[in-house]
């Protein structure tokens, strides 16, 4: 006998679920975080858990910054602008703003794009495109849980 689950069990076993996936632009926000740290204690510009296109920014600053304290300053002031967008980003689909969905969505496919386009030599290549992957896939299932609340509220016309 199959089991008839409740609004109350559908909707917020979605939710559940959709927060869940949503918490991939906090992790994205860490990742990258953590990712610069790595990179100014190695004084390198291009590290896996960073963002592609923080990489790039750091490799265009330090062309003409030479002063290795004023390059660190200026990496971290871009990480934690890159990090706070992705905070706010992951704050505000809390509350299920579709359009903070979308936008981070389009950030990281753009971050995804330019993975390609700029590191294809890169030995981080292999890494960083499973962790986008892996990312893309949370945010589509996210979007696709969040699509599935409506649908319940509408299967149950709340």
């Amino acid at each position: 006998m199959k089991k008839e689950f409740t609004y109350a069990e559908l909707h917020n076993k979605a939710v559940t679920s959709y927060h869940k996936m949503m918490m991939s632009f906090l992790f994205i926000a860490l990742l990258n975080f953590i990712g610069a740290i790595m990179g100014t204690i190695r004084r390198d510009t291009s590290y896996f858990p960073c963002l592609v296109s923080n990489s790039l920014l750091f490799n265009l600053v330090s062309n003409y910054i030479e002063n290795i304290i004023l390059l660190t300053v200026v990496n971290s002031a871009i990480s934690l602008a890159f990090s706070a967008i992705f905070m706010v980003i992951w704050w505000m689909t809390k509350s299920g703003k579709i359009k903070a969905i979308i936008v981070g969505s389009g950030f990281y496919l753009i971050d995804t794009i330019l993975l390609f386009i700029f590191y294809f030599h890169d030995s981080y290549l292999i890494p960083q495109l499973l962790l986008h992957i892996l990312m893309m896939v949370f945010i589509a299932v996210g979007i696709a849980n969040y699509y599935h609340i409506f649908e319940i509220e509408r299967k149950f016309k709340k």
